[in-house]
């Protein structure tokens, strides 16, 4: 079925069930970012394969809304499905709950499925549909018309030992539980794929990229249990949950087990799925609060530290390889922009410990470069040629760590506007990566030093500056983040974040330039505690998309000191014409 034909089948099935608008959210039971295939219902349903943005259905109209990240994707995506786009965030454009009420009459009822909803989502738009007398109601249309879901394969669960998690279960489970005490809570549910595999030590393949495995964990003051398909667990995991007195049960019992639940307290994120609070809020006391964990794994511990730091030296090298090998056969050898992303994760399989990629890899040749979150396809992606510039976003989940890296390469002669432009981005980088701030800093204090340079030029970027890296773990990690929006988390030592703006032409190029971060601690006087930031990752720029004369010559100083550094790391594990070329792109500006 096409998306006209999807779309006729679920109005049909409104219809039968008296409903008159119906949203599809992009999520799961535990609202991941990155969805197992039978999961990925907005992306059946419209054809529009961004991670974010969700759909509106009525009778007779359909919307997507989504971020800047994807107006230019969704827009393509979404060709001739009858589908509108709405570009949220973009003046004029109606919050999708306003619309709503804005397109049905009073006694109208809207439909989602609780399950795929955030407690908060569904708050939020009841509120909203009921002042017009519009009621919201649970009801899985979904379910009745894609009949023939894909399920992925039985992935097995495995540890992840002490040496790399740098903290044990029971000193995870004792933290945890110290922050129910405060709250006064006699029960916790942790219901996101990256607080259970944190808090445990486990990791898992459920989904692509991310390390993680389906399953919830119920927590109290005296037990622990894990909901979990069993088939998946093996001798060692079994053994590993016995000893930190985890108790294990069937993954599909867990909402039969909350239906048991009665006279609690419990403790739960604002941001659980709408079913769990539908089966708790009669019989006990909900207290909404951040899952504790979710701020503990955000802060690395000295351990977790040092396996970014390791995996950053083998990720360099392997991007130094790419770089050359690009670089050198551009023209010499067919190449498309899928090709090449096949090429840089086979040059990150040398490295030690390497498990995957961290995320589909974003590579957009000249204009597909202005797609902020590009996704080439394995058929008819565009042919790399020795001119212009290819946008190369891409990471590595190793057993130490998660890597997160941006180049933009010219791969020939570049306009000189290219060049500026290159430089622009690269000066906020450099500005963000340089500041010093006091303790109780938010990420959206610090947004505007990598915005600086753009914006004295009259240009700037829709996306984050900065998004918080997980320890082998998603790639996409909260509570802080460094953007525009405001978000009330203090950056933290150990916090790692990305470092990334950029700038975008459409149809012409794409310019992001990333390294990885780590909130450290710098000084502490009569003002207070001062932090700065670490920089991560290994990889140097391409002189030929850098204009010195644009640079302050503090920025210059900071590039050579940090060119310096990767010479260090990198240089003694590179060999013969790569050595040699790399060492030319160290060289001091």
């Amino acid at each position: 079925m096409n998306t006209p034909e999807k779309l006729s089948l679920l109005r049909s099935k409104m219809q039968e069930n008296h409903i008159d608008a119906f949203v599809v959210f992009s999520a799961d039971p535990h609202l991941s970012e990155y969805l197992p295939k039978e999961w990925l219902e907005r992306a059946w349903l419209s054809g529009f394969t961004g991670s974010a943005g969700f759909v509106v259905v009525t009778k007779d109209k359909a919307g997507l809304w989504t971020d800047s990240r994807y107006f230019v994707q969704s827009a393509i995506e979404l060709k001739g499905s009858g589908i509108d786009l709405f570009k949220d965030g973009v003046e004029g454009t109606p919050d999708y709950a306003d619309w709503l009420v804005s397109v049905l009459p009073a006694g109208a009822t809207v439909a989602l499925n609780a399950l795929a909803t955030s407690h908060i989502a569904w708050e939020k738009l009841q509120a909203t549909l009921a002042a017009h007398n519009i009621k919201l109601v649970h009801k899985p249309l979904i379910d009745l018309i894609w009949t023939n879901r894909e399920k992925d394969p039985l992935h097995h669960i495995f540890v992840h030992p002490d040496k790399w998690a740098g903290q044990t279960v029971a000193e995870k489970l004792t933290a945890i539980r110290k922050a129910m005490a405060n709250h006064r809570t006699t029960l916790h549910l942790i219901t996101a794929l990256d607080d259970v595999a944190w808090t445990l030590n486990l990791r898992g393949s459920d989904v692509a990229y991310n390390p993680v495995f389906l399953g919830y964990i119920a927590l109290s003051d005296k037990e622990a249990t894990l909901f979990v398909d069993k088939a998946k667990l093996t001798p060692e995991v079994e053994a590993h949950l016995a000893a930190a007195k985890v108790n294990v049960r069937p993954y599909d019992e867990f909402y039969n087990y909350l239906a048991t639940v009665k006279g609690q307290n419990i403790l739960l994120a604002p941001n659980t799925n709408q079913a769990i609070f539908e089966a708790l809020q009669k019989d006990n006391k909900l207290v909404q609060a951040p899952a504790p964990g979710n701020l503990m794994k955000a802060v690395k511990n000295a351990t977790e530290l040092e396996g970014f730091r390791t995996v950053m030296v083998r990720d360099g090298v392997a991007m130094v390889k790419f770089l050359y090998w690009l670089t050198h056969q551009v023209g010499k050898e067919p190449m498309t922009e899928y090709s090449i992303g096949k090429k840089l994760r086979d040059f990150r399989a040398e490295g030690k410990n390497f498990v995957g990629e961290s995320f589909g890899s974003i590579i957009g040749y000249q204009g597909n470069g202005a797609i902020v979150h590009y996704s080439a396809p394995k058929h008819g992606s565009k042919e790399v040629h020795p001119e212009g510039s290819v946008l190369v976003d891409s990471g590595g989940q190793y057993l130490e760590g998660t890597t997160d890296i941006t180049r933009t390469i010219p791969l020939g002669k570049v306009s000189q506007q290219f060049i500026d432009d290159s430089t622009l981005v690269l000066k906020g980088m450099i500005q963000l990566a340089m500041v010093q701030f006091p303790r109780g800093t938010r990420g959206v204090q610090l947004d505007a030093y990598a915005r600086m340079a753009l914006w004295k030029n009259h240009k700037d970027y829709g996306h984050g500056t900065g998004h918080g890296v997980g320890s082998f773990m998603n790639v996409h990690e909260g509570p802080q983040n460094i953007r525009k929006d405001l978000n009330p988390q203090v950056l933290l030592a150990g916090m790692v974040c990305s470092d990334e703006p950029g700038v975008y032409l459409e149809n012409q190029y794409g310019i992001r330039h990333e390294n990885l971060i780590t909130v450290r601690e710098v000084a502490t006087n009569e003002f207070g505690t001062f932090y700065d930031f670490e920089t991560l990752t290994l990889c140097p720029f391409m002189p030929s998309g850098i204009n010195v004369a644009l640079l302050t010559d503090v920025e210059r100083q900071w590039l050579n000191a940090y060119h310096k550094t990767c010479e260090e790391k990198l240089a003694p594990l590179l060999e013969g014409d790569v050595k040699e070329w790399f060492l030319t792109l160290v060289k001091p500006l």
